[in-house]
């Protein structure tokens, strides 16, 4: 984690809401194959070519599970305060049923799932998992990283996606 955090050029990215602006609750970066666009949130990013440690993961991912990326997207949680409002991953880019890798490091996180007919899944994500989202999943489950107060240590989450041009 502090290897990525040194070597990756963080944005400080405003994401607009319910047409008011804010500072992204979190540090982002996006790394991946050349010039590759992502656009979430009306935020449009541009990678930058894959660093040792990042494309070492991606390449375990295909080795291990047969997985094929082209990007990551690295964030970044200061501390429990820093988080992600419910969403999915469900951007044109992505394709129909996207496979996204996010490999977790750091302090423990409760992370959640709620399915579209209102059943919600908790997950404590903790130093190293692994959570894959396959096939229809993006299509059925929004999911969420909730704020919690009393973690005062930094987490960070890498997503690896494939974006299709």
């Amino acid at each position: 984690m502090n290897k990525i955090k040194s070597t990756v050029k963080w944005r400080d990215d405003k994401i607009t809401m319910f047409g008011k602006t804010y500072p992204q609750a979190r540090k982002v970066a996006f790394y991946g194959d050349e010039n590759i666009e992502y656009t979430y949130s009306r935020i449009k990013m541009r990678t930058r070519f894959w660093t040792d440690e990042l494309k070492m993961l991606n390449d375990r991912l295909k080795l291990d599970y047969d997985l094929i990326f082209n990007t990551a997207l690295v964030n970044y949680y200061r501390d429990g305060r820093d988080h992600m409002s419910w969403h999915r991953d469900d951007e044109p880019e992505l394709g129909i049923n996207p496979s996204i890798a996010s490999i977790s490091f750091g302090a423990s996180r409760d992370f959640f799932f709620r399915h579209d007919e209102g059943e919600k899944v908790k997950l404590t994500l903790e130093n190293g998992d692994l959570l894959l989202m396959l096939g229809e999943t993006q299509h059925h489950w929004k999911h969420a990283l909730p704020k919690r107060l009393k973690i005062n240590e930094p987490r960070m989450n890498i997503t690896f996606r494939r974006i299709f041009e």
